[in-house]
């Protein structure tokens, strides 16, 4: 029993590090890997611009329901638009940075407080 016990754990250990050594892929830029954490700069981007879509539709919602008037969707649009240019000026290098997408996050909670306020009046 113990020795079968060491047998399966001696090759567990060496399917695994077999499996190891076939998977690995030194550091180039060009790596499917190195372009898989590259993305999460672009899933930020893709986060905040899902975040404008959905506060911009219930703007929109808002409207069409006749619980937002027009001066204050006039209002909100105008505040997105200035969110909207903000991630352009933060994107002209490329990417965004954490604190980036920490500044933008925080204004469309701003922002997404204003449209629940405005449907609630």
């Amino acid at each position: 029993m113990k020795t079968t016990l060491i047998a399966l754990a001696a090759a567990g250990t060496l399917a695994s590090t077999a499996a190891m050594a076939q998977s690995y892929q030194p550091y180039q830029y060009n790596n499917p890997r190195y372009a898989q954490s590259e993305q999460r700069w672009d899933d930020r981007a893709a986060s905040i611009n899902e975040r404008e879509s959905r506060i911009n539709a219930r703007i929109q919602r808002g409207i069409n329901d006749g619980r937002i008037n027009e001066y204050e969707a006039r209002r909100l649009y105008r505040e997105l638009r200035d969110i909207e240019a903000k991630e352009r000026a933060f994107k002209d290098d490329g990417r965004l940075s954490r604190r980036e997408t920490e500044t933008l996050n925080a204004d469309l909670d701003r922002l997404a407080d204003h449209v629940r306020q405005q449907m609630r009046d």
